[in-house]
């Protein structure tokens, strides 16, 4: 994710409680002390497709939904501002923590 708003050079802000991580993976990475939606985002072994659409274009998407035959999950936005975090509700507040460098590829 970092990368791909780096290259754009735009933010992300992505809402924790929305990336889809399975519910097997989740209690594992809980269960061993580590937070799993970062865990998720900095592992190396799962993967999802991860793309952004213009907020015009949010309709035609919306109806690709069904031809695609694959879930689609908006996890978050991108934003003018520069940076990559993750927000997630603590104590009814949102609190920000910066996106996890993730696994580099191509070193």
């Amino acid at each position: 994710m970092r990368q791909i708003a780096d290259a754009s050079g735009v933010g992300v802000r992505i809402d924790a409680d929305a990336v889809p991580i399975d519910p097997g993976a989740r209690d594992w990475f809980t269960r061993a002390g580590k937070d799993p939606v970062f865990e998720a985002m900095a592992g190396g072994d799962d993967y999802e497709l991860l793309f952004a659409v213009r907020p015009r274009l949010r309709r035609r998407l919306q109806a690709l939904i069904p031809i695609a035959g694959v879930p689609l999950t908006r996890i978050g936005t991108c934003t003018a501002e520069p940076g990559a975090t993750v927000a997630r509700a603590v104590a009814g507040a949102p609190e920000m923590s910066p996106i996890p460098a993730g696994y580099r590829h191509f070193r």
